[in-house]
């Protein structure tokens, strides 16, 4: 009853709901937990052939009445039993002590055994520990990338710094400082090695200055800093996310003007039938 009582200590958990570092770590500790698993099977696997390995070998010299008596036991209270080696090849692998686990086997019974012990350390212990390493660490970053909350604050904080540089750009270009940038200005500033590059670091694709104005160009000839900012952030991309807005610009630019003739052809048609 006492230790029933004593998992209430787990609705401490709750808090982390408001912690949002700890909450992506409990998390990414769920997500490598199947990893873990199986790669303890994995490591429980070798550890056991190994075990069952080496007490079969070093069983002649335990029995041996010819050998150092302290020898003897020392090899069976860590290699006697299969229990007995399985834990020594436990802590051989996860404790680091492999040193005074390994080199006393060869001095007491056989330097043959160096043969095991290198392949074991190599294989084991060097490099499947820290194959498990890289899934572990791989696991931890896909549930870092795939935090929906998280994801959406970095967005939206990405999205932030992005526009403050366009209007720092904007205001850059807009020497007259009226809030309009024209068609030679902005041409004339693309072409100026420093500027296209710096572009190019936002991932944006700006060697046509004339292409880039039309395609935020709402068809007055002159482009505010909103026309700018949204612009920009619809042309946002490698080089060919231009050429895909430019047909939508285009299209937008053509509607402008066939809703100017229709209202000239309507105000005409008025003036016509008023006359007659």
């Amino acid at each position: 009853m006492r230790v029933l009582k004593s998992l209430r200590a787990i609705r401490m958990a709750r808090s982390l709901r408001f912690l949002r570092g700890l909450r992506l770590l409990v998390k990414a500790c769920q997500c490598f937990l199947p990893s873990l698993c199986w790669s303890m099977v994995l490591l429980g696997l070798m550890m056991t052939i190994g075990a069952l390995l080496l007490g079969n070998l070093l069983s002649t010299f335990v029995l041996d009445p010819t050998l150092n008596e302290a020898d003897r036991r020392w090899l069976w209270e860590r290699y006697g039993t299969a229990y007995r080696a399985s834990y020594t090849l436990f802590e051989i692998t996860f404790a680091g002590s492999w040193p005074t686990l390994t080199r006393p086997v060869m001095s007491k019974a056989s330097d043959a055994f160096v043969i095991f012990f290198v392949f074991y350390i190599t294989v084991v212990v060097f490099a499947v520990i820290r194959v498990i390493g890289a899934v572990f660490l791989k696991d931890t970053l896909d549930a870092a990338q795939n935090d929906a909350e998280q994801l959406v604050i970095d967005r939206l904080q990405k999205k932030q710094q992005f526009v403050k540089k366009l209007e720092g750009i904007f205001n850059s270009i807009d020497e007259g400082k009226d809030g309009l940038i024209t068609e030679e200005r902005l041409s004339a500033i693309l072409e100026i090695p420093q500027v296209e590059a710096y572009f190019q670091t936002m991932d944006l694709d700006v060697r046509e200055g004339r292409a880039l104005f039309h395609l935020i160009d709402n068809g007055d000839g002159e482009v505010t800093l909103d026309e700018f900012i949204d612009g920009i952030m619809r042309c946002k991309g490698p080089a060919r996310a231009i050429d895909q807005v430019a047909l939508h610009s285009d299209v937008r630019q053509l509607d402008a003007k066939v809703a100017k003739i229709l209202d000239w052809i309507t105000h005409q048609e008025r003036e016509n039938l008023e006359k007659a």
